[in-house]
């Protein structure tokens, strides 16, 4: 158990989460009632509660990080299993969002984090899933052009197989980048 505590206060999660929840919740209620605006808002409040606890993929000082004589790839895919389902669980508890589009999107970011952690370093894991959550809430989800259908997946309702298709791809490239290497170095300060 100490292994676990040690590796929940390194990554300060407890704070993370704490303020994540509190986002989510907040974000997510004012979707609530017979708002045309629920998906929005539910992307919207699953981006930022995944960019807050985004700040969690990785420890203070990652060179200890990659030294570390301990197997990293079931610690990390447990840490996004984990971002996943609290970021889908709190946003469904208070979103009238349909629950396939609160799944998507949850997955949909939490490869974000991941692939921003991966490329960017844990300090600024928080930037793709805000500018992925910000366009989907700023542009109406349409149909046409493609290129805005793709960019504002998140944004989109549940039949949309081109918003499927992104958060898949999203999700499989950062949970395996993320899985694999880790969290970049350059985020790091010396």
């Amino acid at each position: 158990m100490t292994a676990v505590v040690l590796f929940v206060r390194s990554r300060e999660i407890p704070a993370g989460v704490l303020w994540a929840v509190a986002a989510m919740t907040a974000v997510a209620w004012f979707g609530t009632g017979d708002s045309p605006h629920a998906v929005t808002t539910a992307a919207l409040a699953l981006a930022l509660g995944v960019a807050v606890v985004g700040h969690s993929l990785g420890g203070p000082d990652s060179t200890l990080d990659r030294t570390a004589a301990i197997r990293w790839v079931p610690r990390r895919a447990l840490h996004l299993a984990t971002i996943f389902v609290v970021a889908a669980s709190v946003v469904t508890a208070v979103s009238p969002a349909p629950a396939g589009v609160i799944l998507r999107d949850a997955a949909g970011f939490t490869g974000l984090a991941a692939l921003a952690a991966t490329l960017l370093g844990r300090r600024l894991a928080w930037t793709l899933p805000v500018v992925t959550g910000c366009v989907s809430a700023g542009i109406p989800a349409v149909p046409e052009p493609f290129a805005l259908h793709l960019l504002t997946w998140a944004g989109q309702q549940a039949d949309s197989r081109t918003a499927f298709a992104a958060a898949a791809v999203l999700t499989l490239a950062g949970v395996t980048g993320y899985v694999t290497h880790g969290p970049s170095r350059s985020g790091d300060v010396s």
